[in-house]
């Protein structure tokens, strides 16, 4: 017990003693509200252990079942026609999804729900790909993943809407990840050859993805905040790095600009209390302290020199990284308390 709270405790004794003595309280019921609050103690622990097992059997066995669709149609695909093709996939990914809106709307078990939701997630780019097939539509060309792309997300983004159900987010995520690839792909088909086209969709990706994980960080969406960053992180950190070159080709203006990129990392890490942004910002600087070391130092000064020198500077970031995370975390502590405090 802290010593703040010795006050609070001391005055809800003194209340219950001044209860007692004017027999509004018997001592039978003070012994009652203590042997329910032990028991709803006791109660929530065993009873989070089987729902977290039942969540686990749920997710293995909607795997398993989608494993078996899955070979199935692996098995099958090339004796099937066109229109066999689109029932089944479709007819698939329709049934689970209206198996898991029921048990998701009309059950307690929520998960249950959840376990088919994710089957229908899983089979609907094939049953709508299948389709487009069927209507004359390539669904391997830019156009026709476009096309599948913005019906999977408002299919996702729909049920997110209407259901709540937290696992459509990545889902639409994804498929507007997609569609924006597709999209670009088949806007630009006629442009030409434009240089580093690719790397600069992947690092505005990566730019929306970090935007998204703040957004969600003011919702209550937590789950989704680390997975932003990290995917974030890596796609602008990555592109950044490749976008350097390499030596005698190298790009001038990302060789200057990558080290304030890192640097920006380890400050939004801080300003944002994110061990994501803290790590990637790490494992980056790693990795540009290896590429640097390879490129300039490995032939003027020889290979083990120059390694001796980045595991110095590695070890030096290491320590570095490692006090900043103490202090996050102990940031993140005083945070909770003084939140836990001013709400008690």
């Amino acid at each position: 017990m802290n010593e703040q709270d010795k006050p609070k405790v001391n005055q809800v004794l003194t209340d219950l003693s001044t209860l007692i003595k004017n027999n509004l309280v018997t001592e039978k019921q003070v012994l009652g509200v203590i042997r329910e609050a032990e028991f709803k103690s006791e109660q929530p622990h065993s009873l989070q252990e089987k729902i977290n097992l039942q969540k686990i059997l749920y997710y293995i066995g909607g795997f398993i079942v989608l494993l078996g669709i899955t070979f199935f149609f692996y098995q099958n695909w090339e004796t099937m026609n066109q229109v066999s093709k689109t029932i089944l996939t479709l007819g698939a990914a329709v049934s689970a999804y209206a198996l898991g809106y029921y048990f998701f709307k009309n059950t307690p078990s929520k998960e249950f729900g959840h376990a088919f939701l994710v089957i229908s997630a899983a089979l609907f780019p094939l049953g709508v790909g299948t389709s487009l097939d069927a209507i004359g539509v390539s669904a391997t060309r830019s156009g026709g993943v476009s096309v599948n792309s913005a019906v999977l997300f408002m299919i996702f983004f729909v049920s997110y809407s209407v259901l709540r159900a937290a696992i459509f987010l990545p889902f639409s995520i994804i498929a507007a990840s997609t569609l924006f690839f597709s999209l670009t792909n088949f806007l630009l088909k006629d442009a030409g050859v434009i240089p580093h086209f690719y790397e600069y969709r992947v690092l505005v990706l990566g730019v929306t993805y970090i935007l998204l994980g703040y957004y969600f960080s003011q919702t209550n969406r937590k789950f989704m905040i680390n997975l932003m960053y990290v995917f974030g992180l890596l796609m602008f950190f990555g592109v950044s790095m490749s976008l350097q070159g390499y030596s005698p080709r190298a790009n001038f203006f990302w060789q200057i600009a990558y080290p304030f990129l890192l640097v920006l990392g380890f400050w939004g890490s801080i300003k944002l209390q994110s061990k994501a942004f803290l790590l990637m910002s790490t494992l980056f600087t790693f990795g540009e302290i290896l590429k640097l070391t390879a490129e300039y130092f490995s032939k003027s000064i020889g290979w083990p020199v120059s390694l001796i020198i980045a595991g110095l500077i590695i070890m030096g970031i290491g320590y570095m990284s490692f006090e900043l995370n103490k202090r996050l975390i102990i940031k993140l502590t005083d945070n909770k308390q003084s939140t836990i405090r001013n709400t008690s």
